[in-house]
Order: structure tokens, then C-alpha cells, then sequence
């Protein structure tokens, strides 16, 4: 099954919420560097981060992590983060200008214990041991500026927050970090993952009622899109109604589908399902329970031809297009049949006779 997920302006407004960054009471880290370095550990080599006051833009009273060719100069600080809890991260940070080129780095990452910044720097670390929340770069100066991450998930439990500046070149430049906020929040889950498609049916002769048992979200409005695998039938192969009934021409297995929409009932959020199976006709002469899937038709996508494997022996193949029309028909000869080049890309309908019955299949067509 696969979900198909629109925000329509929830992106919108999460760009504007994460454009702004201010530090409030209930944070997990919450430092402005006005006891200097108090809760911190210096983090790196040379360990050399000062706390330097001044107001300039977003930075008040900061850290300065200087830039040392080869060195990794940085501050630690004891957080607990939790595997699978969700956390945001705020902070202020400047490139000041340097007399010379530069090629700066800034790098903030949760760690576990015996995690090194030559670790972090060259990717050496599983998920669990460490993972990197932003990475900044830049070959000139940046003025202050707050910034805040997307949400994220902990992929581990981690014990520390580290901010290291990574400069290269013969000359470099201080970074500067300023209000450091993390905080956790309750995680954000697909709107869509409450969109579930499926569905039951039961076989009269060779008529076929389905009934919808899919699941969504209170308040949604739903919209259905049935396929039940019988292109020949024409119009009366697919079907809008919540719980329809199709007719088939005969015993055998057809591949129906369901596609499921729902729109959010504030109108924001689209989401779409699928749900197939193999719907199957018993008859006299026919493909029952046991044998349906005997049969392999390969590859899927196909481009020149198709290979036939299984206990059942295909001896006919015929392909419809998706208005029911007949594209295609030719006997299969040592479990193989040639597709003619005049077939375009698509998706085509399968009728595949076999020793044992018919079947009903999808075929894409891949050039």
C-alpha cells in the first residue's frame, strides 16, 4: 500500500514558525552565555571557546569558538535526548568578517559518550552513537543570525549537545553561537497514516459485492475509485460507490483495486490509498483458492518480453488498454511470448489462459 501526502500551506506555516527563534521557560538547554560557560565543557582541540559580551543583532553576551587550521574547537553540554522523542533546536550564530578566505563550518550534533569531533567530521558513527542536527558552511562572512531546525526525531539516546567550528585555510574565523534553545515536543505524525484502504467481497455465481472496511480520520470526506480487473467489461469496470458489485464474464482470478481519497475536514490535508487482491470466480473449469498463484508473469515492468513460471502451463495471452479496448493476442510458446515494439508505455490488462483456468493481471509496459 502506498500514501500519497499534500500539505497545502502547512508547509507555508512552518517555514514562518521556524523563522523565528526566541528562548522560553520549559526548554531542555536554554543559554544565552550570561554565567559565560558555566554549563558547558569545552569540546574539541585546542579547547579555547571564550564568552565575549556584545550586542549585535541576536548576540548579546556569546560563545566565540576561534578557527584554528586542522583544529575542531567547540563546547559541550550534558542533555538528556531520547530515542524516537521529538525535539526542536534554536539558536543565534555570526560569521564575523576575517581578513582573509575562508572556508567555515559550523556543526551542532547529539552525541553519546566517546564520540569525537574527527568522528562527527568524517561520518565514522552509527545512528544510535551520534546524529548531526545542522551543519552550516560558508566561504564569507555571515552576520548574526537566528536560526532554527526543522523538528527532528532522536534516532538514539543521547547525553550531550555539541557545537564545534570546523574552519580550513590559513586563515579562519571565530564562530559565534549565541541562545541556545532545545526543547521537546510531542512528535508530528502523517496526517495520512490514519488513511487505510481495504476491502472484503463475496462471490454470488459471477457476480462479486464488495464492502469498504477501510479506516480514516473523524470528519474527513472520502471519495472512492474502484478497478475490478475486467477491462473488456468497459465502463462497467470501475465504479465510484462506496460498495459496488461488478459482474464478470467468467471463473478465474481478476485483480481489483481500490483507491482511496480523503480531503482533511479543514481542507488543508489530501491523502491517498490503495488496496488490491485477486478476486476469485470459482467454476467448473477455473483457478480456486489453492492454485491462484501459480502462475508468475515476468519481468513487470516488461519491455520486448514476458517469461511465464509456475505449475500452471500459460498458453494465451490478451492485453486491453485501460479504455477496454484489445491491443494484443498471441499463444505463448515455451512459457514465453514476444511483445510487438508498437506497444506504447503504460499500464496494459492481462488475460493469461492457462491449463488450469484464466487469469487476470496488470502489466506495465517500460521502454
Amino acid at each position: 500500500m502506498k500514501k500519497l501526502i499534500l500539505l497545502f500551506l502547512l508547509s507555508g506555516l512552518m517555514l514562518e514558525m521556524y523563522g523565528q527563534s526566541s528562548c522560553t521557560g520549559g526548554m531542555l538547554l536554554n543559554d544565552d552565555f550570561s554565567a559565560t560557560l558555566t554549563n558547558w565543557s569545552q569540546y574539541g582541540s585546542p579547547g579555547t571557546t571564550v564568552v565575549l559580551p556584545a550586542t549585535n543583532g541576536c548576540l548579546s553576551t556569546f560563545a566565540a569558538m576561534p578557527a584554528t587550521n586542522g583544529g575542531t574547537a567547540g563546547i559541550e553540554q550534558t542533555v538528556t535526548l531520547k530515542l524516537d522523542t521529538c525535539y526542536d533546536l534554536c539558536y543565534c550564530y555570526e560569521f564575523p568578517p576575517s581578513g582573509s578566505l575562508f572556508n567555515a563550518k559550523l556543526l551542532v550534533a547529539a552525541i553519546t559518550p566517546g564520540i569525537t569531533p574527527g568522528m562527527l567530521l568524517s561520518g565514522s558513527f552509527t545512528a544510535s552513537q551520534a546524529q548531526i542536527l545542522d551543519v552550516i558552511t560558508s566561504p564569507v562572512a555571515i552576520a548574526p543570525t537566528n536560526t532554527c531546525i526543522p523538528a527532528f526525531t532522536a534516532t538514539g539516546n543521547f547525553t550531550s549537545i555539541v557545537i564545534i567550528n570546523k574552519t580550513t585555510g590559513n586563515v579562519g574565523t571565530d564562530i559565534r553561537v549565541d541562545n541556545v534553545c532545545l526543547t521537546r515536543h510531542a512528535c508530528i505524525t502523517n496526517p495520512c497514516d490514519s488513511l487505510d484502504a481495504n476491502f472484503s467481497y463475496a462471490a454470488v455465481g459471477n457476480t462479486v459485492n464488495f464492502t469498504d472496511l477501510s479506516t480514516f480520520a473523524v470528519g474527513s470526506t472520502l471519495s472512492w475509485s474502484w478497478d475490478f480487473g475486467d477491462p473488456p467489461s468497459g465502463v462497467n469496470n470501475t465504479s465510484a460507490l462506496q460498495n459496488p458489485s461488478h459482474t464478470y464474464p467468467g471463473p478465474g482470478a481478476y485483480f481489483a483495486c481500490l483507491y482511496l481519497s480523503s480531503v482533511s475536514s479543514d481542507g488543508l490535508t489530501a491523502c491517498q490509498d490503495t488496496f488490491c487482491v485477486d478476486v476469485v470466480i470459482q467454476g467448473t473449469v477455473g483457478i480456486d483458492e489453492g492454485n491462484r498463484g501459480s502462475l508468475i508473469m515476468s519481468p513487470n515492468p516488461a519491455d520486448d518480453n514476458i517469461q511465464f513460471k509456475g505449475t500452471s502451463l500459460a498458453e494465451k495471452i490478451t492485453l486491453y488498454n485501460s479504455f477496454g479496448q484489445l491491443i494484443f493476442q498471441n499463444n505463448v510458446k515455451n512459457n514465453s511470448v514476444e511483445l510487438p515494439r508498437s506497444l506504447t508505455e503504460g499500464i496494459y490488462y492481462a488475460i493469461i489462459e492457462t491449463d488450469t483456468g484464466t487469469l487476470h493481471r496488470k502489466l506495465m509496459i517500460k521502454r
